[in-house]
């Protein structure tokens, strides 16, 4: 379960959070999730595959755990996320501020959150508004449990997603043109891990 302190709170009680910690701020409630092993295996596939299209096709970067704090949303001094993963174009990285631990000025083109039973509400309810009002272009959901994928385009319908996949399909986006993320290859890729892993212990 994540460990959350009722608000109200601020961006400024954000971001006086401990540093390493990995805390959210959530209609100004303060929220502490940690990273399932499984989860994370996930979003490294789900990284590599994108990092090395970008290797070929410099359009942009992809990272993890970069910190978010959007001033021009409506709730903006409540509202703090740190995504699982995400992919920022070459026109917003001169607006990147390397020294910061929060980008301010930065709003990614493409986020990736990976469910987890404590926080699915957050990133199903909540980070969908937030990513919606921060003018955030897609949003991927991954479920790894049910083995579905679901992507919002808040252009194309700012409420629903405009699709829903299953981990056998292979699934593209108009950000990353010519890409195509193969969801059968990435579930091979974590059960040789996995078996790798019970082999060795």
């Amino acid at each position: 379960m994540p460990t959350t302190t009722i608000g109200p709170h601020t961006v400024k009680d954000w971001l006086a959070t401990p540093e390493g910690e990995h805390w959210e701020l959530i209609h100004g409630n303060l929220v502490m999730t940690e990273e399932s092993f499984a989860n994370s295996d996930l979003a490294y596939e789900i990284w590599r595959r994108v990092e090395n299209d970008l290797d070929n096709h410099p359009s942009g970067i992809m990272r993890n755990s970069i910190a978010f704090y959007f001033p021009e949303i409506i709730e903006a001094d409540r509202a703090g996320v740190v995504p699982d993963l995400c992919y920022i174009p070459n026109d917003q990285l001169e607006r990147l501020d390397v020294e910061a631990n929060v980008q301010k000025d930065v709003i990614p083109a493409l986020v990736v959150e990976i469910l987890s039973p404590s926080t699915s509400r957050i990133d199903l309810v909540d980070k969908v508004e937030i990513y919606r009002e921060a003018g955030v272009r897609e949003y991927w959901i991954f479920d790894r449990h049910q083995e579905t994928m679901r992507i919002f385009r808040f252009a194309e319908n700012a409420e629903e997603p405009v699709a829903i996949y299953s981990f056998d399909d292979a699934i593209t986006t108009p950000l990353l043109p010519g890409f195509v993320l193969e969801m059968p290859r990435i579930r091979q890729a974590l059960a040789i891990r996995r078996k790798s892993h019970r082999l060795s212990h």
